[in-house]
């Protein structure tokens, strides 16, 4: 797993091209149905944004300069048609307005219904608050619109990779916020509670940024197993999602009674 804080580059997040948009079709099954003129897609995105003209910009740049299928779509249609289609990333802005409320909102519902899902979380002004609510909703990224269209690109490559991703204002955030927040229950390394070694081995798998699926495959064991040790293994550390054990494993370090779990490297680049 790998919290990734990109460099600043010159170019723009509100600049634009002239590229050309390739609306979806969604059927009355709620298949969505994105070509891209005979290219072959390397991976498929799904676009909630605050307004149709701001998620066709994101959509054609990723159809511009990452090669994949890329459309913006209403948000009362997004989990139909993720029931019904082969998605691997969604970008939601915290602003989108849903039946169950913000961007947030329907980024929780996505995350419980879609677990495989990676979630990217668009925010307009990040805030420690805003930061933490978005990695709470299930996001593994979360994208501030002050920042750069080649950030994006970078967000969305390590989202959909398996990886967590946060600009470098956002980084700090969250790791201030996580400082802070007294529900958090850090345990000290030498009242660190003792897990199994069925849960450790899928706790290794968690931190280095392994979906339930694949850790499934890797260890020969359900989805449904692996996300009860999961539960079991939060509940014992005293966190409640994959991006507290990543500070707990963090903030703990390897001399505590999880030193058989690998340490999650924190990278920032341009530091």
């Amino acid at each position: 797993m790998l919290l990734s804080a990109s460099r600043s580059e010159p170019s723009s997040f509100r600049s634009s091209a002239e590229r050309s948009w390739i609306s979806p079709t969604v059927n009355k099954e709620g298949v969505v149905k994105i070509t891209q003129g005979g290219v072959e897609a390397k991976f498929k995105v799904l676009i909630v944004d605050r307004d149709s003209m701001s998620g066709d910009l994101l959509a054609n740049a990723l159809i511009h300069d990452k090669r994949c299928q890329a459309a913006t779509i209403q948000s009362s249609e997004l989990i139909p048609a993720l029931s019904n289609s082969v998605i691997d990333l969604v970008v939601i802005s915290a602003e989108a307005q849903s039946d169950v409320g913000d961007g947030f909102d329907l980024a929780s519902l996505v995350g419980r219904s879609h677990p495989n899902v990676s979630i990217v979380v668009l925010l307009n002004l990040t805030t420690h608050e805003s930061v933490i609510k978005a990695f709470r909703s299930g996001a593994r990224g979360v994208f501030s619109r002050q920042q750069s269209m080649n950030e994006f690109f970078d967000c969305v490559e390590h989202v959909r990779k398996g990886y967590i991703w946060a600009g470098k204002q956002e980084t700090n955030s969250l790791v201030e916020a996580f400082k802070s927040i007294p529900t958090f229950n850090m345990v000290s390394a030498r009242d660190s509670p003792t897990l199994t070694a069925r849960e450790l081995q899928v706790v290794h798998c968690a931190a280095r940024g392994k979906t339930n699926r694949a850790i499934a495959k890797e260890l020969s064991l359900s989805e449904h197993t692996v996300q009860n040790y999961l539960f079991r293994a939060f509940e014992k550390l005293g966190v409640s999602s994959r991006v507290e054990l990543l500070f707990y494993l963090t903030f703990q370090g390897q001399h505590s009674s999880l030193s058989k779990v690998h340490s999650v490297e924190a990278v920032q680049s341009g530091d």
